[in-house]
Parts: C-alpha cells; sequence; structure tokens
C-alpha cells in the first residue's frame, strides 16, 4: 500500500508567497486566510497564463494542483497620499 497517496503535499503560491498544505481542497476563504488577507477588502484569482479566473464565492472549493499561482485582488481602490 503506498501511504505516500494518503498524505501527499501539495504545493502552490499566494502572491508569489509558498505555500504547502495537506490537502487537496480548500475553501476560496481559507485560501484568502492562509494568506492572512480580509476575505471581505480582498478578491482570489488563479492566474493561468495572461488569464485570470476569480474567485468570488468564498464558500467555493477549489481543488488544489501543485504549481496553482494565485494572486490577491484589493477589493477597494488604495488612496494615494
Amino acid at each position: 500500500m503506498d501511504k505516500d497517496k494518503t498524505h501527499s503535499k501539495t504545493v502552490f503560491s499566494i502572491d508569489k508567497q509558498k505555500f504547502e498544505v495537506e490537502t487537496d481542497h480548500l475553501s476560496v476563504r481559507q485560501l484568502l486566510e492562509l494568506a492572512q488577507e480580509d476575505p471581505a477588502q480582498t478578491t482570489l484569482a488563479l492566474k493561468k497564463g495572461n488569464d485570470l479566473q476569480k474567485y468570488t464565492d468564498l464558500a467555493e472549493n477549489i481543488s488544489l494542483k501543485d504549481g496553482m499561482k494565485f494572486v490577491i485582488l484589493h477589493n477597494e481602490p488604495t488612496t494615494v497620499s
């Protein structure tokens, strides 16, 4: 029996910060919280080549795969002082 299959780690990045988890599914909210971002103020997006796939439903579960690249989009315009 192959024990590595049950506890395999998935490596992905959020805003170039690397994360390693022992699950293959996380919700949008969990991913934002993992990146220490406020789910009320930010949107998670998956970078696919030159395209961005935005996740607006915080309860949506994402199937994680090694090498996925997520970015954080800030919903509020940043003020310039």
